[in-house]
């Protein structure tokens, strides 16, 4: 018996032992965590959704920054400028895409701690220590 296959194939990427398969959506009246905003901002960014001009990273973090204040919105919290959100988005999907395309000789156990470091941190946690300013 032949085995169906599904023609919208999903983007994923492993970092360490967490896998991170695009999604795009968040889990309603949850605070998204920073896996949550890298599987977004890997469906925003996954060519057959971003539409044949492919999106920018900036492009793709402002809708999310924007998607995530309604979110937030949603969760009765306070929100901050969109910029400002938009930024530290980059700057964790930078952070996340420098450990993933680190090549595999240089995957050593510094890169295990950094990877697993990565992996733990939740985005809710370094976004109150980013407007509080305590990282």
């Amino acid at each position: 018996m032949a085995a169906l296959v599904s023609n919208d194939t999903k983007a994923k990427k492993t970092l360490g032992t967490v896998d991170y398969v695009e999604s795009s959506e968040f889990a309603q009246g949850i605070l998204p965590t920073k896996k949550d905003v890298i599987q977004n901002m890997l469906y925003l960014l996954h060519p057959k959704r971003a539409g044949q001009a492919q999106r920018s990273k900036e492009d793709a973090a402002q809708l999310l920054a924007e998607h995530l204040q309604e979110h937030w919105l949603f969760c009765n919290l306070y929100t901050i400028a969109t910029p400002s959100i938009k930024n530290h988005i980059l700057k964790v999907y930078e952070e996340f895409s420098k450990l993933y395309q680190t090549r595999n000789r240089r995957k050593n156990e510094s890169f295990t701690q950094k990877a697993d470091s990565f992996n733990k941190i939740n985005f809710a946690v370094l976004l109150f220590a980013f407007l509080t300013r305590t990282f």
